[in-house]
């Protein structure tokens, strides 16, 4: 199905990985729980510096490593010092793009985000947390074309009074394929962790786009109503993290 036209960097990004359709099997991965939620296609930098995540880069970007690792969302506790934080048990696979280490240990690494997994059971051995996973299939919902036109002119209409207000005008196409598209605003949209876990997990990308639009209504409303913006819209980039 087609939404439209255009495509940004996001569609890219996501085309390039080669997000599959399937779920079935099961792997081990590194993962790496973070204070925010990563989407397939969107961009994460990362400052490691923690020995346990030292650890896991040096792992999988040894020769014949995955270079890739998995991110979740932190749902109580912190990103640094904290091994008894609590995580979502559904995830994104981010894939090492740069590394780029520095002499005193820590690295800083690009990623991108690539198949949803559900954590299926955890792995001892290793300092850094790893778990048994399973790809989450990307499932063609039928969305419609009534359906993207309507998030569209929601997403335009969002993104005209944000730019009124905090005068930030930058902005990509939107993609024309509607996983793509309904990534691509679940990652534009200034939503909270819980709002972005929960587009995270929905399991077709019908639901996704729904799910969006009624975000996109919702904020719309805060925004009419208190004349303000607390978070600017980002432009599917996420800030330096370090673990």
């Amino acid at each position: 199905p087609v939404c439209g036209t255009g495509g940004g960097g996001t569609a890219r990004r996501l085309r390039s990985v080669s997000v599959s359709t399937s779920g079935a099997g099961s792997t081990t991965i590194g993962l790496f729980p973070l204070g925010q939620v990563l989407f397939p296609g969107m961009g994460l930098p990362l400052r490691v510096f923690e020995p346990r995540y030292r650890e896991m880069l040096r792992d999988v970007s040894a020769p014949g490593g995955v270079r890739s690792f998995g991110v979740v969302g932190i749902t109580t506790g912190s990103e640094v010092g904290d091994p008894g934080a609590r995580f979502s048990t559904v995830g994104t696979i981010a894939e090492i793009t740069e590394v780029r280490p520095h002499p005193d240990g820590t690295s800083d690494l690009m990623a991108v985000g690539s198949r949803r997994f559900r954590i299926l059971a955890p792995v001892p051995g290793t300092t850094y947390l790893r778990a048994r996973v399973a790809y989450l299939p990307e499932v063609d919902g039928g969305a419609t074309p009534t359906l993207c036109q309507a998030v569209r002119a929601l997403h335009e209409r969002f993104r005209a009074a944000a730019v009124a207000r905090t005068g930030n005008a930058s902005a990509e196409p939107l993609a024309t394929d509607p996983a793509v598209l309904s990534y691509q605003l679940a990652s534009w949209l200034p939503l909270t962790p819980a709002d972005r876990q929960a587009l995270l997990e929905e399991p077709t990308d019908a639901a996704r786009l729904e799910r969006v639009a009624r975000l996109l209504r919702r904020e719309l409303r805060l925004l009419e109503a208190t004349g303000s913006i607390a978070v600017a819209p980002r432009v599917v980039q996420v800030p330096l993290s370090a673990n």
